[in-house]
């Protein structure tokens, strides 16, 4: 018997993860516009967020492609590329990219790079994982020692917090402008090839074991953990470099997926939380077979698609958020952005919003509980219920 009891969200889940595996498939990998994908979903066809569940296709993951790919017929996206479906910025890395012959080392320093400034993203924007990268200019590089020097001389951004999050870098000493340039300069390339030739031996490691080494490492040279941004490296490790990683092994669990995953299932009897983390995420590949390093990823985008995600700003500005709902089964979800906020007048319009009212804002603001709002919405629903009966009754002629 199972150790959890799956809630009404599991199943929504499961109808989620559907439709972004079929948006993945049309408008992601293929060539139809997400907003003729035909899911049957306002949001995930206006907001090219919730189109993908598999890391390597993630906004976070896209310029990684095009420096290990290149413009070459590996590339996932080379048909659609070649086809012309490309934004100039990704033909330039790609086609900068093509051909770097570079040490395993070097590609893992790039990945390490790469998560540690903050991915490249920026939700507000389309595409959204082009947004202030070293990636852009390190194709001039052959060794770590030249990237190292970029990194120092570089006098543009190239961290991103638009979405994504720092590590706790170490205090830089005089010589260097911030905490990160010191990381990348004077830590990571060691660790890099430590981990490099660490990862080789023996047969390939769990998600679990990569991520004990690296925090051990870091904690060994005096720095915080990196807990989440190390996730994301040993993913990348998965996805470019599969054959020293056992990708069906169980992964790390950030906080919106902790999140996500607390509303899916509930234990049956007193569990650890991460035997109960865990037993969620081995019914949802049995369920969906997604690896549990994607599935992860899943249930990060899962929990903004239920809250109605919409990053104000760039490409997004346009978007009427008083309009555009996700088509989830939960009517009554008590965080984020949610119609029946509006219906029962606890917020006037989203619209004028300059950030995605994330966790209880709307319910903090109208100075109500979660319990208050959910009664609130199932005597609206009941008056409604009513209300529509009595129409019945009287087209049918037994109300005067």
């Amino acid at each position: 018997m199972s150790k959890i009891e799956r809630t009404k969200y599991f199943y929504d889940f499961l109808d989620y993860f559907k439709k972004a595996e079929r948006q993945q498939e049309l408008s992601n990998l293929g060539t139809v516009p997400h907003s003729q994908s035909g899911v049957g979903d306002a949001l995930m066809e206006n907001v090219e967020l919730f189109d993908v569940v598999e890391r390597k296709y993630a906004g976070f993951s896209q310029i990684v492609n095009d420096i290990v790919y290149g413009w070459t017929e590996d590339h996932p996206y080379y048909d659609k590329m070649k086809a012309g479906f490309v934004t100039e910025e990704r033909k330039k890395v790609a086609k900068n990219w093509t051909g770097k012959d570079l040490e395993e080392e070097d590609w893992v320093y790039l990945f390490l790079l790469h998560r540690v400034t903050g991915s490249a993203i920026n939700y507000s924007k389309i595409p959204s994982g082009y947004h202030n990268t070293l990636l852009f200019h390190l194709h001039e590089c052959d060794s770590i020692e030249e990237m190292t020097e970029i990194v120092r001389t570089h006098d543009k951004p190239f961290y991103t917090s638009v979405g994504y999050q720092f590590p706790a870098f170490p205090k830089p000493p005089e010589r260097y402008k911030r905490g990160g340039d010191y990381f990348l300069c004077e830590f990571a390339p060691t660790l890099a090839r430590e981990f490099t030739n660490w990862v080789r031996i023996g047969k390939p490691k769990t998600f679990r074991q990569m991520g004990d080494w690296l925090f051990r490492w870091n904690v060994n040279h005096g720095l915080r953990k990196y807990r989440f941004q190390y996730a994301a490296f040993v993913a990348d490790i998965a996805d470019w470099l599969p054959e020293y990683v056992d990708r069906e092994s169980l992964f790390y669990y950030g906080t919106n997926a902790i999140e996500c995953i607390s509303y899916l299932a509930k234990p049956r009897e007193r569990v650890k939380k991460e035997i109960f983390l865990d037993e969620v995420m081995m019914e949802i590949y049995e369920e969906t077979g997604s690896l549990p390093y994607n599935a992860e990823d899943v249930c990060c985008d899962y929990i903004r698609w239920v809250e109605n995600y919409i990053k104000p700003g760039n490409h997004y500005d346009h978007l009427n958020r008083d309009k555009i709902w996700n088509s989830s089964s939960i009517d009554d979800h008590p965080f984020g952005r949610q119609k029946p906020m509006l219906e029962l007048g606890l917020i006037n319009s989203f619209n004028p919003l300059n950030n995605h009212p994330s966790d209880d804002f709307v319910l903090r603001n109208a100075n109500i509980s979660v319990e208050e709002y959910r009664q609130r919405i199932d005597q609206a629903r009941k008056h409604g219920s009513e209300h529509s009966d009595r129409k019945e009754r009287k087209a049918a002629g037994f109300v005067l």
